[in-house]
């Protein structure tokens, strides 16, 4: 079943006049139109191999490591790679010269990642038939630490969140593990860790026929209804309460024309309860002693809002379960302690005492006049 169809009564959701005045403008700005996406161009999005698939990647990639792991300022630079897709005997994937760099904030100091995470630029003429076809900058997650196998571990269960969510709304970032091994080109040392590649944000807005809004303020409640009920739950299951709608923290927002109501799109998991990194703190505000070591961060949704939510979950609870069963990279302890961190979710839900106590008890109401 499609989520996005159990919220029939959400086709007539308002939203407030300032904010409807603002996408008309916003979107009459955009020198690109939503509409001159072709369907068949939204299409041939969906036909590229490279998130058609869960295969493993598994990669080679050569470069002056020391460069480029130690060039994590603010002025930091592309770096040249040799990169070559290991498996496959097409000549044309043999070797590619890439160009990377070091990306994001808290995983980009030293203090807290040896190994950041990575941005390729692909050379799109040289990937024609291969599994990069299309592609020309991907976002790469990284394994933070390389001498603790814990983090490399955290980065399969970050994948699979991902992997989750994807059954919960297709306005959701596609992802593709990865096993690669890095080569310093000067000494010949290896390493090779599990990581994986995230989709580019513009084809994630392209194939669903929207934009990017690059505009902070909008509130939760200005976002499509069934869109952001499922994503403030969502984001409660996993134990994740870094991320915010109006700073945009961790999330991108989409809207299709000046008379659509857009919609919100998590990334950044890494520090959910359900991943637990060794960096990770629990929010201030959750009591030592609760039951659920959980933070709400939604709004007082409609009783029948939340009630059609908690049963869309409810379909999807084996779904979930057997994404994480059937990883074959995750040792058997951690799809042990990822299983229990969701059941306890589907515990949580199932109990109107809890339902009130964690959700609905301390989230702010919906104002009165949008």
């Amino acid at each position: 079943m499609n989520i996005s169809n159990l919220f029939v009564y959400e086709n007539n959701f308002k939203m407030d006049f300032v904010i409807r005045v603002f996408l008309i403008s916003f979107l009459l700005v955009q020198s690109v139109s939503v509409v001159a996406i072709s369907r068949k161009e939204r299409d041939s999005l969906l036909r590229l191999p490279l998130f058609k698939n869960d295969k493993l990647l598994e990669i080679e990639l050569k470069t002056n490591l020391s460069n480029l792991l130690n060039d994590i300022g603010e002025d930091r630079k592309y770096h040249k790679c040799q990169f070559r897709l290991l498996g496959n005997n097409k000549e044309s994937e043999s070797n590619l010269d890439v160009e990377v760099m070091t990306r994001g904030n808290f995983r980009r100091r030293k203090q807290n990642c040896d190994f950041p995470p990575l941005r390729f630029k692909i050379p799109t003429e040289e990937v024609t038939g291969t599994e990069f076809e299309g592609q020309s900058k991907l976002k790469y997650v990284s394994h933070c630490q390389s001498r603790d196998d814990g983090f490399e571990q955290n980065t399969i269960k970050e994948y699979l969140i991902y992997k989750m969510y994807n059954l919960i709304d297709d306005h959701s970032f596609r992802v593709r593990l990865s096993r690669v091994l890095f080569i310093d080109a000067l000494t010949n040392d290896s390493l090779k860790k599990f990581g994986f590649f995230l989709e580019d944000k513009n084809d994630l807005a392209s194939r669903n026929g929207k934009v990017i809004l690059h505009y902070k303020n909008l509130k939760q409640y200005n976002m499509l209804r069934k869109n952001m009920v499922m994503l403030s739950l969502f984001q409660l299951m996993i134990g994740n309460s870094d991320w915010d709608v109006s700073r945009l923290h961790n999330i991108d927002i989409l809207s299709m024309d000046e008379h659509s109501i857009p919609v919100a799109v998590p990334f950044d998991f890494d520090w959910s309860g359900i991943i637990n990194q060794a960096y990770f703190t629990l929010d201030p505000q959750i009591a030592p002693d609760a039951k659920y070591k959980r933070k709400y961060k939604g709004y007082k949704w409609r009783d029948e809002e939340l009630e059609t939510a908690f049963s869309a979950f409810n379909e999807l609870k084996e779904s979930f379960l057997k994404l994480i069963s059937q990883c074959e990279y995750l040792n058997e302890e951690n799809k042990t302690g990822l299983t229990e961190y969701v059941l306890d979710f589907y515990e949580l839900i199932s109990s109107k005492k809890d339902i009130r106590d964690v959700i609905l008890k301390k989230s702010p109401k919906i104002p009165s006049k949008i």
